[in-house]
Order: structure tokens, then sequence, then C-alpha cells
């Protein structure tokens, strides 16, 4: 009487691999899944007192912004403001003009505040 275990040896296998192809995709997802968010920037900002109706904010320290995540507000509302460069960097400055006193301003980046005060005169 002989014996080939040759048939389970080969269902095995194929059990095996086909375990592996299920499984590899689930994890795959699962992994994909837990990636981290977009970081909000942190940036030191330091804002001049007004000097006839214009505000210079300056880059202090911390991350680089990409020009078209920067928005300014005052008082909520957006002011234009012109800006030469593709980042504002350390040792940048941004100079917003038509600022009205005792209005508050906001540094946006990202749609996160990242600096809010009032200028003083």
């Amino acid at each position: 009487m002989r014996e080939e275990p040759a048939v389970s040896a080969v269902l095995s296998e194929v059990l095996m691999i086909s375990l592996v192809l299920i499984l590899v995709p689930i994890v795959t997802i699962s992994l994909m899944n837990q990636l981290p968010e977009d970081r909000v920037p942190t940036v030191n900002i330091k804002m001049s007192p007004i000097t006839n109706n214009n505000v210079t904010f300056y880059h202090k320290g911390g991350d680089w912004i990409k020009f078209t995540d920067i928005r300014i507000l005052q008082n909520g509302r957006q002011i234009s403001f012109m800006y030469d460069k593709p980042v504002f960097d350390l040792g940048d400055h941004i100079t917003v003009s038509g600022v009205i006193q005792n209005a508050r301003i906001d540094f946006v980046a990202k749609n996160s505040i990242i600096f809010s005060g009032v200028p003083q005169p």
C-alpha cells in the first residue's frame, strides 16, 4: 500500500496563496486609511504698528507658507495684498494697505488663523 501526500500538499499551497491574495489588499487598504491628514503650519508672526493705513506682517520663525494659502482678513472681510514670492518664509514680510484703525486683523493660512490682532497706531 502506497500513500501519496501530493494532493494535500498542492491543496494546502493553493489555500495559502489564496489566503495571501485576500489578506494583502485588506491590510493595504486598512493602512492607507491611517495616513495622517495635512497639518496646519506653525508660524510666528509679528505685526507692525499701523502707519499710513498700512500694516506689515513679519515671518519670525516656523514653517513656510505658500502664497496661495495666505488670506488676510479685516473684521472678517478679505483684504487684497501683493507679494512677489511663491512662499512666505523666515525673514519675509507682507505689507497690507487700506487697514482701518481698531479693526481686527487675521492672518489665515490653510483655513486656520495663524495670527490675530488689532494694530495700534
